[in-house]
């Protein structure tokens, strides 16, 4: 299926742990084939497949009781590494910890958003929000996001 490959990015997104992502991506396809009589009627494909993505990584999460945690920072080897490659790793670091603050919500939308590039309207149908409310989200994790690095690149502190 062509859009497997944003199932799992956006199922890795939500779960943080590549082989259950895998798997959960696995189930959705399944469900997906089982469902394959439908695909006439349904509008976007891309939209539908993300949302049963959503929905069985949420369901994964109920019965498992797994808390999705940020995975702790890495430790980066400098001798190794060009300055440039180390200010792009803090950077990386310092997103994650960013994205980290965010609720749930916005990181979903913002990872649809500005990594699957999705439309804002893509998004609400995914989401089952209101063309608004993501709007909203994107701009305020935008400005949650520019604020922080201005802090930090200013003063060396996020938050």
């Amino acid at each position: 299926m062509p859009v497997s490959q944003k199932m799992y990015r956006y199922a890795l997104s939500i779960l943080k742990d590549s082989d259950t992502a895998k798997d959960v991506v696995q189930e959705c396809l399944l469900k997906i084939w089982k469902k394959r009589n439908l695909l006439s009627d349904i509008n976007s494909h891309e939209s539908w497949a993300l949302r049963i993505t959503r929905n069985q990584c949420y369901d994964w999460v109920k019965t498992n009781r797994f808390t999705i945690e940020a995975d702790s920072a890495k430790l980066i080897s400098v001798s190794d590494e060009t300055d440039h490659q180390s200010i792009l790793n803090d950077s990386k670091v310092w997103l994650d910890k960013i994205m980290a603050t965010l609720s749930q919500k916005n990181r979903e939308i913002f990872h649809l958003r500005e990594v699957e590039e999705f439309t804002y309207q893509e998004i609400a149908d995914i989401m089952s929000l209101s063309l608004s409310d993501v709007k909203v989200s994107v701009h305020r994790s935008r400005q949650k996001i520019r604020s922080s690095f201005q802090k930090i690149e200013g003063y060396g502190i996020a938050n």
